[in-house]
């Protein structure tokens, strides 16, 4: 019988940033790529897994990733993902110089009375064919779920650990992150940050009749709600003239004059 684990838990951005570059320190830069993707654009792990190279335009006038449905895991929802201003950059140093992780052991060499030593690895990503592709002689051509998601769901733990040992709020789903977990941050940051019901499940492919289920990944807080109340107008405090500095009023009234003479104008 299959075991069901619930919705995977999101993480505040800030969180979420923590946990990628602890991922790419422990896990090695393959998986911190494949987590990457499905919190930045907000892919399936199993779209993420079956992308190849000439999917990723990054460099066009729209940049963008398309998720082509070639292979059972990625048929649900193909199309093209936009990828965002924040990400787009990062993407294209990736394609182009790799992803370098600086990682520290034990060595006979090593300096310090523990013997460490530090060694850089760089990860490139293919030129062509399957961005994770599958080691020789494996049944299908990309880097398999089972893969991932053994690493996330083992970092989990030792990141929650780690957390908590420096102090950080940690709650129990901090320990349950899964490979679906980078979707629902995204979904949650994008409804968070104002975007409309329609927009966001445009950009996570959502179905028309998928409303419920998409309503359900944002994991929305009171924070959440409090931030978006207070940038509604009726929201906004009136300003009182009287606890204004002279030279905060004198801008205050070029402003307005300078408003007025361009409405007086387009009258």
């Amino acid at each position: 019988m299959r075991r069901r684990f619930g919705q995977a838990p999101a993480l505040r951005q800030s969180q979420w940033r923590r946990w990628l570059e602890w991922l790419k320190e422990r896990a090695g830069p393959h998986i911190y790529f494949v987590v990457f993707l499905t919190g930045a654009l907000g892919l399936r792990c199993s779209e993420a897994l079956t992308l190849r190279r000439e999917d990723i335009v990054a460099d066009g006038q729209i940049p963008k990733i398309t998720v082509a449905g070639r292979v059972p895991g990625a048929k649900k929802s193909p199309g093209e993902v936009y990828v965002r201003q924040q990400h787009v950059q990062q993407l294209r140093q990736f394609l182009r110089e790799g992803i370098t992780v600086t990682r520290t052991r034990r060595h006979k060499h090593g300096k310090g009375p523990q013997r460490l030593v530090n060694f850089a690895k760089t990860w490139h990503v293919p030129s062509e064919g399957y961005i994770f592709p599958a080691r020789r002689g494996a049944k299908q051509g990309h880097l398999h779920y089972q893969a991932v998601y053994h690493h996330i769901a083992r970092e989990a733990k030792n990141f929650s650990r780690h957390m908590a040992q420096i102090g950080q709020a940690v709650n129990a789903e901090l320990s349950k992150l899964r490979p679906h977990s980078g979707r629902a941050t995204l979904i949650t940051e994008l409804m968070g940050e104002g975007m409309t019901t329609a927009m966001s499940m445009k950009y996570a492919r959502h179905a028309p009749d998928s409303f419920k289920v998409h309503l359900k990944y944002g994991r929305l807080t009171l924070d959440d709600v409090k931030k978006a109340c207070d940038l509604l107008p009726s929201s906004r405090p009136r300003a009182k003239w009287s606890s204004l500095s002279t030279k905060e009023l004198l801008s205050a009234q070029k402003g307005i004059e300078k408003e007025l003479r361009k409405r007086l104008a387009a009258s």
